[in-house]
């Protein structure tokens, strides 16, 4: 067969230009492996951009306005600025811990972002988008958020916090809503892939058909702690306008044009799926700016049934802890190897490190480290394409079945399917270390010709090289060493959209895992 093994792939989904973007966190307290879940789940993505040739860009930041936060820095015996201050750099504290490199981080309390803010309350304003009413309602004081009767539990608790709600009328401004329910109806139905999965995209068609939407309360009456309404300084702007423009805050600092803003990818998590894909796209259309490219929406992560959260401390999580215990290649890996992105899951620390030690040391590590070491000790490290010559065919049959895993790897990044992705990798590397114990290119030593050795070092090699690049969103420090010691040779299937047999230089055959052990 040819040494040069085509391969198609899906043309990219990303312009030259995107943005991915983690939900701006709720500054009320220290991040938790929720948080860590959503920003780790983004920079996948955004290293993946990068691989492609984009220029990714990642934001995340802290939303830092409410009045439950003013409550929290007060039962701390803190300023609220003091204390917003102090949370903001716990969530910047963790993200070099996760290996997570954003580009911008955005605080709602920024200088620039409350001007952007009030500018675009006043165009909202003058074009009657908003109107000073009241709103009655259940409210839930935790979540800062009112509820219809519909979301309630046993007709009187908060979804979200099991608490009770409290019957709440005040003055408010409201945001008419459904003034722009038909265009995003017509936009999802027109655009059948902007949420994944999919059926989360089908939820919210057939809640945009099934009734009008009521009218949104964007403004809070006497809460000091937050920006303040232009035409009516007793209100403050509420989080759907405040947190949710600071998207727009943040890419505006890269220098972006408006255009840019439709190249936009939103990581959110199930719960917050109707402020990202009702309330922000109609704010959107009522400001003429486009709507983001993609919503990936990802489950929750519970302890014993319970959805981790600050307002619960029973299920709270340390993240940096969990990287410590699993490194963090392995937190990053186990996160999103354990479970479909869509569905909850439990957290069982014992079970994560079982899962990456199968994975990332018996499966991968130590299949790199027996096929390195062979090729730096027999054949002084270094194997070309003249000296092993066209391949026996069982080498160009396993090479013909396996190519299109490489596909499907990289289809499954473009689809949102992080749990696809390690799914295949592991169905490929299965197939690699079956495929050299069956060749058994050890034997050379023992009177098996060069040539086969040499073919099964080859081979084997430059899958690794491509499932390197390939896993490297997930697990980067892991895979930069393995890429190291094949002398940094680029990922073919990203570069040339083929897989490219190429000789192989191993620099060292060093162990690139330990074993995970949890005391």
């Amino acid at each position: 067969m040819s040494l040069k093994q085509s391969i198609a792939t899906k043309p990219s989904l990303l312009p030259k230009q995107c943005f991915i973007t983690t939900p701006i966190f709720y500054a009320n307290g220290e991040p938790h492996l929720g948080h860590a879940y959503s920003g780790i789940i983004a920079d996948i993505f955004h290293r993946f951009s990068l691989l492609l040739g984009s220029e990714s860009r990642l934001i995340t930041g802290t939303d830092e306005h409410g009045q439950k936060i003013a409550q929290t820095a007060l039962s701390r015996q803190q300023s609220t600025q003091e204390f917003v201050d102090a949370t903001s750099k716990t969530f910047q504290a963790l993200w070099p811990q996760l290996a997570i490199e954003p580009n911008v981080f955005i605080r709602t309390t920024a200088e620039d972002h409350q001007a952007h803010i009030q500018d675009i309350w006043t165009t909202l304003e003058s074009q009657n988008d908003i109107y000073l009413g009241q709103y009655s309602g259940e409210y839930c004081v935790a979540c800062e958020q009112y509820y219809p009767p519909r979301e309630l539990v046993d007709n009187r608790l908060c979804p979200v916090h099991k608490q009770p709600v409290v019957q709440v009328e005040e003055q408010t401004y409201l945001f008419r809503l459904d003034k722009y329910r038909a265009a995003l109806l017509e936009y999802y139905q027109k655009h059948p892939n902007v949420i994944a999965p999919q059926h989360f995209q089908n939820t919210i068609i057939e809640q945009l058909k099934s009734a009008p939407l009521a009218d949104l309360s964007i403004s809070r009456i006497n809460n000091k702690w937050g920006i303040q309404v232009p035409s009516h300084h007793q209100h403050t702007v509420y989080v759907w306008i405040d947190a949710l423009f600071s998207y727009i805050t943040a890419i505006q600092r890269t220098g972006a044009q408006k255009a840019d803003i439709a190249n936009t990818q939103h990581i959110l998590g199930k719960d917050i799926l109707l402020f990202h894909a009702v309330y922000w796209p109609a704010f959107l259309l009522a400001l003429n700016l486009p709507l983001p490219k993609k919503l990936i929406v990802h489950g929750w992560w519970t302890i014993d049934g319970e959805k981790i959260s600050k307002s619960n401390p029973e299920t709270t999580v340390n993240p940096s802890v969990f990287a410590k215990q699993l490194t963090t290649d392995g937190l990053r890996y186990a996160l999103v190897r354990q479970k479909p992105l869509y569905r909850d899951g439990n957290v069982v620390l014992d079970e994560f490190a079982e899962l990456i030690n199968a994975d990332l040391l018996n499966t991968l590590a130590n299949l790199v480290k027996r096929n390195h070491t062979l090729i730096a000790k027999v054949f002084a490290g270094k194997i070309t394409l003249e000296e092993v010559g066209q391949l026996d065919l069982e080498c160009a049959t396993f090479v013909d079945q396996l190519t299109p895993c490489l596909k499907d790897i990289v289809n499954a990044y473009q689809d949102g399917d992080l749990h696809q992705v390690t799914k295949v990798i592991l169905a490929l590397l299965a197939e690699l270390n079956g495929f050299f114990h069956h060749r058994a290119p050890w034997l050379v030593r023992k009177g098996q010709p060069a040539y086969k050795s040499k073919q099964t070092c080859l081979v084997v090699t430059n899958f690794i090289r491509e499932l390197a690049w390939l896993s490297s969103p997930i697990i980067p420090k892991l895979s930069q060493r393995i890429i190291a010691e094949l002398g940094e040779q680029p990922c073919s299937v990203l570069r040339q959209g083929r897989l490219g047999f190429e000789g192989v230089a191993v620099k060292s055959a060093n162990s690139h895992w330990q074993r995970v052990e949890i005391a």
